[in-house]
């Protein structure tokens, strides 16, 4: 993994808890948040397995 990736995902990592929280902070339908929150944490766990391979 070079630099970039490794930088990319620490900033990832940090800046994931916020972006829940704005999602389950924001307008909208509770079902719909939980399928977006859904998708951002697999999303993520899929970036975090491409980047540690």
């Amino acid at each position: 993994m070079n630099i970039v990736e490794e930088v990319l995902l620490i900033i990832g990592l940090l800046m994931f808890p916020y972006g829940v929280y704005e999602i389950w902070k924001g307008s909208g339908d509770r079902q719909t948040k939980l399928i977006i929150i859904g998708i951002s944490v697999v999303l993520y766990l899929v970036e975090t397995i491409l980047a540690l391979r």
